[in-house]
């Protein structure tokens, strides 16, 4: 018996469906080619390999699983790389801090797939600050795809009739629902105080100033950088296209000459110098310096204090609301008042605001949430009780299903038309 969430996917395969975990350094071989964009054997691989974290599949003994498995990770990669062809020519563009927040939830739900943070790194070898950066250009592409979709699905709905329809034809298969939450949220970042950032910066400028006088940026990136991907080769991160890096560390390496050291450059990961080595057509071999300030003790109090006092003055669901736009950091949900929608806390990705979720009494603001990423306040509106869905019960979530299975529907007749103007090319699965 499938449980409601697993049954919306097994209907609506392929549609938002997939994050690409992409190897930016690793071509070891063509998975498939889709008009302008090839899907790597290392993209397949990782994101099978996450996907049976998921899903606890043992590699000893769930091998036909596994197989069954990049077939259909290879496939929806194909989709959304079809989607995201079409979509280029359509001129779809997102917003870079949409795409920055995008990443920062998936790790958070990939670390809680994983176990921990070290864990999550033993499983795909690369430290969590590369996995970002790694990540970036693949979430971008998805967010793009997802917005194209957005714009083919948007207008389809479902009437009364047909959601009663649904439910007598697939009642039998639905199995059963959990108990759900459906909350709010507002979130504050840890963010390094003025003091760490100005530390990080005087000892950049000062390992500039050094460069500039004669010493090695090699030797240089080795020793300080906190880049572990590219210190231990002298900062370099190898020819790459435009689009790979962060957008103001692209702007940078793509207007430097050859052998000029920029200024200060910041990002999202902290702040670089940045030498251009080599320009080859529209690549570019760049190295740099990383220095990211950490968040100090201090900086964490001071901040827990901030969140404290905001939550002290929230006395109604207005009061969370406007709070929630003027101070959260979560960008996607600021505008909203912090909805999360309906949750199951027991497989939350963050497994903090779960476990405080279930001790939370309807509209009693909660103390600040400790995570790794920063402090949540939560607001619970509603509780759900389990069990077998009925249409009494579970209208919405069933309307849900019906609205993907009919959304399926014409996915399935887009993919058709969509590859017949479209090379698609794929060399792992042989019909």
């Amino acid at each position: 018996m499938k449980k409601i969430s697993q049954t919306c996917c097994f209907l609506f395969l392929g549609f938002g469906f997939s994050l690409l975990f992409s190897s930016q350094n690793l071509i070891d071989g063509v998975a498939a080619i889709v008009g302008q964009h090839v899907i790597l054997k290392s993209d397949v691989a990782q994101l099978v390999q996450m996907t049976a974290v998921e899903r606890r599949l043992d590699p000893r003994f769930d091998i036909e699983k596994l197989e069954q498995l990049q077939e259909q990770v290879l496939q929806s990669l194909v989709n959304q790389k079809l989607i995201l062809e079409i979509a280029e020519v359509e001129s779809i563009e997102v917003e870079d801090r949409e795409v920055d927040q995008a990443v920062e939830q998936y790790i958070a739900q990939s670390v809680s797939q994983a176990g921990s943070e070290e864990q999550l790194e033993k499983i795909l070898g690369k430290r969590v600050r590369e996995l970002r950066r790694m990540w970036w250009p693949d979430m971008r592409e998805q967010l793009i795809a997802e917005r194209y979709q957005g714009q083919l699905f948007g207008d389809i709905t479902v009437t009364r009739d047909e959601v009663v329809v649904f439910y007598k034809n697939y009642k039998d298969s639905l199995g059963t629902v959990p108990t759900l939450f459906r909350a709010s949220h507002l979130f504050i970042m840890s963010r390094p105080g003025g003091k760490s950032r100005d530390v990080s910066r005087n000892l950049l400028d000062s390992l500039r100033q050094r460069i500039e006088g004669g010493e090695d940026f090699a030797r240089l990136a080795e020793q300080f950088s906190q880049d572990p991907g590219s210190a231990r080769k002298g900062g370099e991160l190898g020819f790459v296209s435009r689009g790979t890096f962060v957008p103001a560390f692209e702007r940078v390496a793509y207007a430097l000459s050859p052998g000029k050291i920029s200024s200060l450059v910041e990002t999202e990961f902290g702040y670089h110098i940045i030498e251009v080595l080599e320009v080859l057509g529209d690549k570019v071999n760049v190295r740099h310096i990383l220095i990211s300030p950490t968040v100090s003790p201090a900086d964490e109090d001071s901040l827990y204090a901030f969140a404290s006092l905001v939550r002290d003055s929230i006395k109604t669901e207005e009061d969370f609301a406007r709070l929630v736009k003027n101070h959260s950091d979560d960008i996607s949900t600021k505008d909203v008042g912090g909805r999360l929608g309906w949750v199951d806390p027991k497989v939350f990705p963050i497994k903090e605001i779960g476990k405080t979720l279930l001790s939370l009494e309807v509209g009693v603001p909660s103390p600040p949430v400790t995570t790794k990423d920063g402090f949540h306040i939560l607001l619970l509106h509603e509780e759900k009780g389990g069990g077998i869905p009925t249409l009494e019960t579970h209208w919405s979530e069933l309307e849900g299903l019906a609205l993907a299975r009919k959304k399926g529907r014409r996915f399935k007749a887009w993919l058709k038309e969509a590859s017949s103007s479209v090379y698609v090319e794929n060399f792992l699965i042989k019909r």
